[in-house]
Formats: C-alpha cells, structure tokens, sequence
C-alpha cells in the first residue's frame, strides 16, 4: 500500500484538477457564447464548450471518483466517515446534474442551433433556473473539494 498510495493520490488530484479545468472552460466559453454577436459564433463557442466537457468533464470526473474511492480504501479510511459519505453524495449528486440536467439542456441548444432559432439558444443559455442550477453546481465543486482539504471527521 505504501507505494499505490502516492500513485492514486495523484491520479485522484490530478484528475480532480483537470476536472475542474474542464467545468471552468465549458462554462465560460458557454457564458462567451451567450454575449456572442450572432448564432454562427454562438454555435463556433458552444461546439468547443461541448469539446471541453467531452475531453476533461467525462473523464477525469468518473476517474476522479473511482481513484477517490480507491485512494480511500488503501488509505484505510473507514467509508462511514462524514466527510467521505459527504463527498459521495455530493459526488453523485454533481454526477446527476450533469449526466441528467445539462445533458438534456445541451441537446435543446443543438436543436435551436439546428433550427437557426437564435433567440431559443439564447432563452435556454440565460434561463434564470439553469443559472441558478450552474451556481448550485458549483457551490458543490467547492464543498466537495473543501471535503477533500480538511477531512474533518
């Protein structure tokens, strides 16, 4: 254990950090393309929002998750800890938005795109309950890895 330790260390952090970089990027380019000037560079920005999430969200989440709780079990940390069920849970919960909500959401953007309705594309990006949900998300990035830092019992 000694020496797998180290390793799944790093692939956990790193994987959480190319995560991360991957939620950054598509979310930003996802916020450019909204005050993009008109639906060809809207569509040019949500195509690469839509490569971010492909290339770093997909899969450095689920390794971040499995390397999580491998790291854990040859960490020897009993699974009943708060702060590992916690981070579980908020796991699938991000998980869940992201496989359940975005997906969904990201498929009536193509079609608006599809559609050369702009203003759709526009409605959908800017809805006030997506926004919020994009928050929420987020406050669960941060709660999660603050998990990660402290450990508390």
């Amino acid at each position: 254990m000694d020496v797998i330790r180290p390793i799944l260390a790093l692939v956990h952090v790193g994987s959480a950090l190319l995560y991360v970089a991957g939620y950054v990027s598509t979310k930003m380019l996802t916020r450019l393309a909204v005050e993009a000037p008109d639906l060809p560079a809207r569509q040019r920005l949500l195509y690469l929002s839509g490569r971010f999430d492909f290339w770093f969200q997909i899969p450095f989440g689920t390794l971040v998750g499995i390397s999580g709780v491998a790291l854990a079990w040859a960490s020897g940390y009993p699974f009943g800890q708060l702060w590992i069920v916690f981070s579980i849970v908020v796991y699938a919960a991000i998980v869940s938005i992201g496989a359940g909500i975005w997906r969904r959401r990201s498929a009536l953007v193509r079609d608006a795109i599809a559609s050369g309705d702009d203003g759709r594309v526009v409605g959908i990006l800017t809805d006030p309950r997506a926004l919020a949900l994009g928050w929420l998300e987020l406050g669960l990035i941060v709660a999660i890895v603050t998990f990660m830092v402290l450990r508390p019992v």
